[in-house]
């Protein structure tokens, strides 16, 4: 249960609880954790989902000249398989900041920094929640294509008209990104004894690739 409370301590008293990081590495607990909240995040989006992938969905059908799938079932799936990528992500990021700490001349410990870009997540989960707040204001009837289920939080609120590439990769810096980095920073100093420029910096490298990666995935996602 500690480990889970850590996920919310983590926000407010983030050396203390990357010094337990240190001396007991987690990420079962604390990933299952994100996985259900963030299904039952999805869960409660669900209408809204729907609402932007019908018309992408009944596009498709048209072009093909076939009968749409049930958008209800496709964003389903699609909530699942996004609670489903998260243990991946961290890994690949726990990897990142594993490459980064490494150019920085420390020895660099992956457990550790698996265990630190877990908790560091936290902050995916306050930007789902953000989302849905947001969502939840502008109504089912606003949503009309897979772009409005991404609220501006970060760059892209200087560029909203920005599309592809360039506007995947404003939307990947935002507040909540940039918060996560800054607790990947302390997460660095704090387990692997660092200066602070040093964990700072490894994050900011890190976060530079996870930010690239990122936009390039967002390519992937049905657009209208």
């Amino acid at each position: 249960m500690g480990a889970v409370l850590d996920l919310v301590r983590v926000l407010f008293e983030p050396a203390k609880v990357f010094e337990r990081v240190r001396e007991k590495p987690t990420f079962f607990v604390p990933v299952v954790a994100i996985i259900v909240v963030s299904i039952g995040v999805g869960a409660l989006s669900l209408p809204y989902i729907k609402a932007a992938l019908a018309p992408v969905l009944a596009k498709a059908a048209a072009a093909r000249g076939g009968a749409p799938p049930d958008p209800g079932k496709i964003a389903a799936s699609q909530i699942v398989a996004s609670a489903v990528f998260v243990p991946i992500f961290l890994a690949l990021s726990a990897g990142f900041l594993w490459v980064s700490v490494s150019l920085f001349g420390e020895d660099a410990k992956y457990r550790l920094l698996l265990s630190v870009v877990t908790y560091s997540a936290v902050t995916y989960l306050l930007q789902l929640v953000a989302s849905f707040a947001v969502l939840s204001l502008r109504g089912v009837e606003s949503i009309t294509s897979p772009a409005d289920l991404q609220p501006a939080f970060g760059l892209d609120l200087l560029a909203p008209a920005t599309t592809g590439y360039a506007g995947s990769l404003l939307r990947s810096v935002n507040l909540f990104s940039v918060w996560g980095a800054g607790l990947n920073g302390i997460g660095i100093a704090t387990t692997h004894r660092t200066s602070k420029t040093t964990g700072y910096g490894a994050a900011a490298v890190a976060f530079v690739m996870i930010v690239l990666l990122l936009s390039l995935l967002a390519l992937l996602q049905p657009q209208a």
